[in-house]
């Protein structure tokens, strides 16, 4: 079967096999497989940047469960997204890129690069659609490999062969693969030593998304406490054993139960040095259990002392049947007292610094916390502020928070915003941004206003790039520090309504949009104070 060009059936193609939104910057060489896209059903949002774009994708990709897309022009349109598209790589997005590529004669073009290697040296897998009579099954390996190794796939279409009659048939339907079981062996060996334990700790990560019940359940039969790091914030949302987020951002109480255990579970968690604080969150005693559908990724960053080879939401029920019966483990009377009333960094005390160098980031956290709806996305860009969202800004569930810190780039916050509010939009979408990140993708603003997006957009502004400022105590701070900008004005510019709070009665602005109508997005131009330092800051600099 044929008809249209290869352009065309490689939108198709895609729309068949259930890809969720597109997101990209059109040139020339992508422009008819935009509108394919399009054509076929697939919804598409244009960024101003293609950084944006890529990120936007990657966001929507792990707030959605489904495969993003973004779309860019050959050469430059792709060198623009390698942050974004890094970004997803390292954080095993199921992404697909469709990037044009100049044509096999084309090795004078100003556009050509070796876009193969390029996607390979961030980490994305390299796919090209060879020939018209390869098309649609070059197509359906790369949507497989992102989805069923969860990679970010760059799919490269050459000019020529786009331009070209296709030649393709029905689109294969494709089964979700079956979870992968654990070993008995394993098995056994986990539930031996979950019964051994007196102080249990499950750490969940993102390869627990969608496992949240069975691990409860486990846990509760276990006497484990629940913690997730910070990519699966959300995940354990209402259950009263949760100690949040394990880590950087972790409350004073989160620490010390986690370091109090004698046996740390990770479940689809890297275990990495943010998450474990150096490792200053295992005791010394503690015995150190990863479960992990990837073998090279048990151990990766610490020994442990039994990796589990399997899905972990079939790995947790595999074990809790061989667990038997109910145990106390850490779940005391005494510690759920503890849990209630001290759990959440809103219930430590702080001198509070608001004056005239702006509010206090705790007091604005706490307030705004307070203040939007409990239905929520928060997205969190880079930056010196980024522990206090994380922290204070509770979320319904492990959809409500994206964080795209895998590759630690500050910019990415606002991009990531509206890729989640795009697949959430039942949801009021928050992006908690620093001035640096706020500034770096003000372009960004013009698509939010653009699309209608119902958006909360909070800049933390202390008027730097705040972790330098801090780490280089003593030091030549000139490049780093910034004279005041109306940040307000920027978003009014854009179409946005803009509040700048510099004390806790300024929030009434918030107040008001929050009431209705709310037909444009807000900004909230936050002048914070300086915290000498967040306390999650020493944390992340630890051992640099």
């Amino acid at each position: 079967m044929s008809g249209g060009t290869v352009a065309e059936l490689v939108g198709r193609t895609l729309a068949d096999l259930g890809v969720g939104h597109a997101f990209g910057v059109v040139g020339s060489g992508n422009f008819h497989v935009t509108n394919a896209l399009r054509a076929a059903g697939v919804p598409y949002v244009a960024a101003r940047h293609e950084g944006g774009a890529a990120t936007m994708a990657d966001a929507y990709a792990r707030t959605s469960g489904r495969v993003g897309v973004v779309t860019l022009h050959q050469g430059c349109g792709l060198t623009n997204a390698l942050t974004g598209i890094t970004e997803a790589a390292k954080s095993r997005s199921p992404l697909l890129v469709l990037a044009a590529d100049t044509g096999a004669g084309a090795v004078r073009s100003n556009f050509h690069i070796d876009q193969d290697a390029l996607a390979r040296a961030v980490g994305a897998v390299p796919e090209r659609v060879h020939t018209p009579a390869t098309a649609q099954a070059d197509v359906v390996r790369a949507y497989r490999t992102a989805v069923e190794q969860r990679r970010t796939v760059v799919l490269n279409l050459p000019l020529d062969v786009q331009e070209s009659p296709a030649e393709a048939g029905p689109v294969p339907a494709l089964p979700a693969l079956a979870p992968v079981r654990p070993g008995t062996a394993a098995v056994d060996a986990l539930a031996t030593r979950i019964a051994a334990a007196q102080r249990p700790v499950f750490v969940a990560g993102r390869g627990a998304r969608g496992a949240r019940e069975e691990l409860r359940a486990l846990a509760a039969a276990s006497g484990a406490l629940l913690a997730t790091s910070a990519v699966a914030a959300g995940l354990f949302e209402g259950d009263e054993w949760s100690l949040g987020i394990s880590g950087g951002f972790a409350s004073p109480l989160a620490a010390e139960l986690i370091s109090g255990a004698d046996l740390v579970v990770g479940w689809g968690c890297a275990l990495n040095m943010w998450t474990m604080r150096h490792g200053a969150l295992i005791g010394p005693d503690a015995a150190v259990v990863q479960v992990d559908l990837d073998a090279d990724a048990i151990g990766a960053h610490r020994p442990v002392d039994l990796g589990v080879l399997g899905d972990v939401a079939a790995t947790a029920v595999d074990v809790r049947a061989a667990l038997g019966g109910q145990r106390t483990g850490y779940r005391t009377p005494e510690v759920a007292a503890a849990i209630a009333e001290r759990a959440r960094w809103r219930t430590e005390s702080y001198e509070d610094l608001t004056g005239p160098d702006g509010i206090d980031p705790r007091t604005l956290s706490a307030a705004l916390d307070d203040l939007l709806p409990a239905e929520r996305t928060v997205a969190v860009d880079s930056g010196n502020f980024m522990g206090y969202p994380s922290a204070y800004l509770r979320v319904p569930d492990e959809q409500g928070y994206c964080l795209t810190q895998g590759f630690q780039s500050i910019g990415l916050g606002l991009a990531t915003a509206i890729g989640a509010a795009c697949a959430r939009p039942d949801r009021l979408a928050v992006a908690a941004l620093g001035d640096g990140g706020a500034l770096m993708a003000a372009a960004e603003l013009e698509t939010v206003v653009r699309l209608g997006l119902a958006m909360v957009v909070v800049v933390y502004d202390d008027r730097a790039y705040g972790a330098e400022v801090h780490h280089f105590e003593g030091g030549d701070h000139a490049t780093v520090v910034f004279p005041d900008t109306d940040i307000a004005a920027i978003g009014r510019g854009y179409g946005f309504e803009a509040v700048t709070v510099n004390a806790p009665a300024d929030l009434e602005g918030v107040s008001r949009w929050l009431a209705g109508p709310r037909t444009n997005p807000l900004l909230v131009h936050a002048r914070v104070a300086s915290d000498g330092g967040a306390w999650w800051l020493a944390e992340a600099f630890r051992g640099h």
